[in-house]
């Protein structure tokens, strides 16, 4: 039985020509997309030190990430740094980020620097939408189920998934071309104005420290993979300004003894190392109360480096 609108279909010779037409311009497309995103991916990897052999990882959110400098740390220490840090990445995505890591290293890093705060166990104040940063991984599949469970609609998941390009932003953009640039500058520059925190301070407007019983058991998990990767693991607490902390310092004692309990269980042989007494009065170092400036990050990373060396005569 013969259907006459698909006959007419078929017999028309400018509408196979636009169809032809049409399925080109797919076909380039898909190509297009593709290649940029392989070419984008291969700049976010270089610029956080994946698919590499590296003998240190720095594995955190943006207080690490403005803590240390990894060319400096590398030149002070003569050891391959991955400075794996993102802005905003809870203890739930710091997990996956090792594991993601320790999945595609071509060496094992023999020292983990995981980074810790007193806001650790705090859901509060951070993005719940970090799982996009993770996006240029899917098909990663520790990452996959982590975004999986995080993404909002499924529409939102199969669009990363089949449109390679659209697992970029603009923050993603930015890392992909500062790992072509070799370019790991720390960009807050600027000093901390302490006249201006003193009345945030006092209208309330800083960021609690909460606790949250999940992130906890996210914790333990992923320093009970750490010990299982037999990995030296180094736990840091880089300096934030002493006024956030003194406003709650029940909570942060609380939050700092947790750690300690936690790490004494999942990873004995971990190192707790806190900054914050030694250089949290000084606001020169800061760009804002959490947040160090390029001066801050300079002596913080070359006294660093030298608890390395204490480690390493261990």
């Amino acid at each position: 039985m013969q259907i006459p609108l698909f006959t007419d279909l078929i017999n028309d010779k400018l509408i196979k020509k636009n169809l032809l037409r049409i399925g080109l311009f797919l076909v380039i497309v898909i190509i297009l997309d593709y290649f940029v995103s392989v070419i984008l991916l291969q700049g976010v990897d270089l610029n956080y030190g994946l698919k590499g052999d590296s003998d240190i990882l720095m594995i955190g959110h943006s207080h690490l990430m403005l803590a240390l400098d990894k060319e400096l740390l590398e030149k002070r220490s003569r050891l391959k740094v991955a400075k794996y840090t993102r802005e905003g990445v809870n203890v739930s995505d710091r997990r996956v980020m090792i594991k993601h890591y320790f999945s595609t290293c071509t060496k094992k890093p023999g020292i983990v620097v995981l980074s810790i705060d007193p806001w650790l166990f705090s859901s509060e104040g951070l993005s719940k939408n970090s799982y996009l940063l993770f996006l240029p991984f899917i098909d990663t599949p520790e990452v996959r189920d982590y975004i999986k469970e995080s993404v909002p609609k499924n529409f939102d998941y199969l669009k990363a998934k089949w449109i390679r390009c659209s697992r970029f932003n603009s923050t993603l953009l930015n890392a992909s071309i500062r790992g072509y640039l070799k370019n790991w500058d720390n960009l807050k520059i600027g000093v901390l104005d302490t006249v201006i925190l003193k009345h945030e301070i006092a209208n309330g407007s800083y960021r609690a420290i909460t606790f949250n019983h999940d992130l906890m058991e996210d914790f333990s998990n992923t320093l009970h993979f750490l010990k299982g990767e037999n990995v030296k693991v180094i736990l840091l607490n880089t300096p934030v300004f002493k006024p956030i902390i003194t406003i709650q310092d029940h909570q942060y004692n609380r939050a700092m003894q947790i750690i300690d309990s936690i790490a004494q269980v999942s990873c004995p042989d971990a190192s707790i190392i806190d900054l914050v007494p030694l250089f949290s009065d000084n606001n020169s170092l800061f760009f804002d109360p959490i947040h160090l400036n390029p001066t801050g990050q300079k002596v913080i990373t070359e006294y660093f480096s030298e608890v390395l060396d204490s480690i390493f005569l261990k």
